[in-house]
């Protein structure tokens, strides 16, 4: 990745430095009520915010909360944090407090940047639980809790100089640390490079997605989840796209938002696909979407009809990839103007990614060698695609986007690594004879409801809060929107009696305390015993199976608490 005087671009906080040399006063980002920034804003603002946290005490390697949602103040406080030397840690805003506060204080944040539009969380409050001693907030707090210097954010920032003298950090250093869940439900902390960021900036940027800089994107995806934060605003930044910000995904505003921008791409989870063309279905001619000219589904598959529909009345190719918080998110990608295959399909890997299929319980054992994904490789015939479990395995990832490891979680590491430096993800795909990957299972039983990653550990724990509840175990079930989403089957206590001393609704009220609202059970069934192996581990996929049975075809948007 160059900059523009012929040098490799080695700091992520030079992408908007490179942006305003480049596209000037080009709209970099806007939203629907006439707000922009342009790229030399961006800048300018950036190192802006970059001083005022220098002066807060910020210092190399230290690490920045983001409590900001998609609005015009994460861009700059993302990059000013990462200018100032720190490590930004973008917050997930729809995990319930107590695993803010794991966050956090797991990541041992010095200084929080907040928003005051975040509904339902008080950044003060988690500060304070988590001992981080500064928070930066629009326009201050005159009830602070103890503890806790609480600066006014915007204050501080206008005052503060647009000169920076930049600290300076390596390549291979951190720049920003995520958090995703882990089997047991605790978050883990994904540290991210420097080195990872940019690789995976070009590799989407330079053929991984088709972006030149006429084109416009609606940015509904959340910042703190990677692919919304690197794959979309990094890539189009370096491109020199625009983008809509965008917080809340309603179908109509996210329709709105298309036509009265012109838009020309749009990215979302399955979720967001379903909403909206389910509203477009009642009143085709009240929105006009004729200005797009891709779409690009992230985190889940995109149902078959969905995608036939999408393609024929909006006269849109939709792609899909797969991608991970560990890999920047790099992987594969299906291109929108390529070669189409049905639903399922994520594509092939993006540029200067090694992939490989390993067998999933022996990965010494390669069953499609990197290789083999190359053009040249798959003229070789040296696969049988008739022989689906041969091009079929965990897939393992290598290159510069890889991330150095989860913070402070060595055994772990050990676990996902090994020697030559192959990350191994957990997942299951197949390949196929075009050298386009199909994902057929996923890490860990891990449910995508609307995009968001649910471990069953995470909702399980919730439930074990409960006194009356002996057993639980969490699975998908199909939903009319949300693609899947969890329901639990439980054992109760000896003696304690359903519909007497509990209730399906009353634990499902009970689970709302104890877990994410977007993570809780859409339904509970009471049940005698849980299916089990001979080593006693729940068998979830005969849950799975008596699930579907149960809702009879799929979840209902009105079963959501």
């Amino acid at each position: 990745m160059e900059y523009h005087d012929g040098e490799r671009l080695s700091h992520l906080g030079d992408v908007p430095e490179m942006g305003a040399y480049r596209y000037g006063d080009r709209t970099a980002f806007r939203t629907s009520y006439g707000q922009e920034i342009t790229y030399e804003g961006l800048e300018e603002r950036s190192k802006k915010v970059a001083n005022a946290l220098i002066a807060e005490g910020v210092e190399p390697g230290d690490r920045v909360g983001l409590f900001v949602p998609n609005t015009l103040q994460f861009p700059p406080a993302y990059f000013g944090a990462v200018k100032a030397g720190g490590v930004a840690v973008p917050i997930n805003l729809r995990m319930d407090p107590d695993s803010m506060v794991y966050v956090v204080d797991n990541a041992e944040v010095d200084v929080m940047i907040a928003s005051d539009k975040v509904p339902g969380g008080s950044a003060e409050d988690i500060a304070a639980e988590a001992d981080v001693s500064t928070v930066m907030l629009p326009g201050g707090s005159d009830d602070a809790p103890d503890g806790v210097d609480v600066v006014d954010y915007d204050g501080v920032v206008e005052e503060a100089s647009a000169e920076l003298d930049r600290p300076e950090r390596e390549f291979d250093d951190v720049a920003v640390q995520p958090y995703t869940s882990g089997t047991t439900g605790d978050p883990k902390g994904v540290l991210l490079t420097h080195e990872n960021l940019l690789t995976t900036i070009e590799s989407y940027s330079s053929g991984g997605l088709p972006i030149d800089p006429d084109d416009s994107i609606l940015l509904i995806l959340p910042l703190f989840h990677i692919y919304g934060l690197n794959a979309l605003m990094g890539s189009f930044l370096y491109v020199g796209g625009s983008m809509v910000m965008q917080g809340v995904p309603n179908p109509t505003l996210m329709l709105n938002a298309i036509e009265d921008n012109e838009l020309t791409a749009f990215a979302g989870v399955p979720a967001m696909y379903n909403m909206m063309f389910r509203e477009y279905e009642k009143n085709p001619d009240d929105y006009d979407v004729s200005s797009l000219d891709y779409a690009i589904c992230a985190a889940a598959p995109l149902a078959e009809d969905t995608v036939e529909k999408i393609e024929t009345e909006w006269n849109v190719s939709v792609a899909e990839g797969w991608g991970m918080t560990e890999t920047g998110p790099a992987g594969c990608v299906e291109p929108p103007r390529g070669v189409q295959k049905e639903a399922g399909c994520v594509g092939a890997p993006v540029p200067n990614l090694e992939i490989k299929l390993v067998h999933p319980e022996n990965r010494d054992e390669v069953r499609v060698a990197p290789e083999d994904l190359e053009p040249a490789g798959m003229a070789k015939g040296t696969l049988d695609f008739d022989d689906e479990d041969s091009v079929t395995g965990e897939i393992a990832v290598r290159g510069p986007q890889i991330f150095e490891g989860y913070f402070k979680l060595p055994r772990k590491n050990d676990a996902v690594f090994d020697d030559e430096g192959w990350f191994y993800t957990e997942d299951i795909a197949r390949v196929d004879s075009d050298g386009y990957l199909w994902m057929v299972d996923r890490a860990d039983d891990m449910i995508i409801a609307g995009g968001e990653n649910i471990y069953p550990a995470e909702v399980e724990n919730g439930l074990y809060e409960h006194p009356d509840v002996a057993e639980a175990a969490v699975v998908a079930a199909p939903h009319e929107i949300k693609g899947e989403a969890p329901v639990a089957f439980v054992v109760l206590e000896e003696g304690v009696e359903e519909g007497v001393d509990i209730t399906e609704e009353g634990l499902r009220e009970f689970s709302l305390e104890h877990t994410a609202r977007y993570a809780h059970p859409r339904r509970i069934f009471f049940v005698d015993e849980l299916p089990r192996s001979a080593t006693q581990k729940v068998q979830r996929y005969k849950l799975e199976d008596k699930a579907e049975d149960r809702v009879d075809g799929a979840l209902e948007s009105s079963e959501e608490l």
